[in-house]
């Protein structure tokens, strides 16, 4: 596994992965760098918000950790493409890098040290995230932008990482604004979105929460008569948040003695 290989099987656009290909620093910086990042995380940190083009320096950074783990990977019997998609992650940050700020490299990079130190995964459409805390018995759900989040595409994320993850793990959780009740009010009966919300068992709902906001719009805005209208979801948030209400996010639990298959 080399740079390159990895950042053409991820889709990173051509102009990224030639900034990373040219980029010059020692081995042993990288070195040092690597070691921070391991075994002294909050200092590495400290040290990246100091460094000019530092979005440039972690898209270069974190390509060279992850090819750095594809051995892991191999020793551990994960399949190359668990692997690509996990890290395929690093292009769609990318992408937000350049909207967000004009520049190329990465944002979200504390996001991903859960990629770096394996303790999250894609497995086919979902992400599935092992918590820092080793008596949590649940594995974190996340939904990774991009593709349409269709029933049958869950439906085997979820069997596989059924078959992915050991016996320890008794249920999967997801905290997320596509859980809040409130979508019943904006959605039609067979809108995706709740039928991905209706596999979970609802246990709490943050009503305060704008996390909906800023998934669909992009941006939380504080003038919200600003926000676009390109998309039937956008148009019926709008109106909604609007109207001074919050559509709030919610926290659901699947139990894996549920899963079929």
């Amino acid at each position: 596994m080399d740079k390159q290989q990895l950042m053409e099987r991820i889709g990173l656009p051509e102009e990224a992965r030639n900034c990373v290909s040219d980029y010059v620093m020692p081995e042993q910086d990288y070195q040092n760098w690597r070691t921070l990042f391991y075994e002294k995380e909050p200092e590495f940190f400290q040290k990246m918000e100091a460094q000019p083009e530092k979005e440039l320096l972690f898209l270069y950074l974190y390509v060279r950790f992850a090819v750095d783990l594809y051995e892991k990977y191999r020793q551990q019997g994960i399949s190359d493409q668990i692997y690509y998609d996990t890290f395929s992650d690093f292009t769609i940050w990318f992408h937000h890098c350049v909207k967000e700020r004009q520049v190329i490299g990465l944002v979200q990079e504390k996001w991903m040290i859960l990629h770096l130190q394996m303790r999250l995964f894609r497995l086919g459409r979902l992400q599935f995230a092992i918590d820092s805390n080793k008596t949590v018995r649940r594995l974190h759900v996340h939904i990774p932008e991009g593709e349409p989040l269709s029933p049958e595409a869950c439906e085997a994320s979820f069997l596989q990482a059924d078959r992915f993850f050991d016996s320890f793990y008794d249920a999967f959780d997801c905290e997320s604004w596509l859980l809040s009740p409130v979508l019943e009010e904006l959605l039609g009966e067979n809108s995706r979105i709740l039928q991905f919300q209706r596999r979970f068992r609802i246990e709490e709902f943050d009503r305060n929460s704008r996390q909906a906001e800023e998934r669909v719009f992009g941006e939380v805005r504080e003038d919200k008569s600003s926000y676009p209208e390109n998309t039937g979801l956008q148009r019926a948030l709008k109106k909604y948040v609007l109207q001074g209400k919050t559509p709030g996010a919610g926290y659901g639990v699947i139990y894996r003695q549920s899963l079929k298959g």
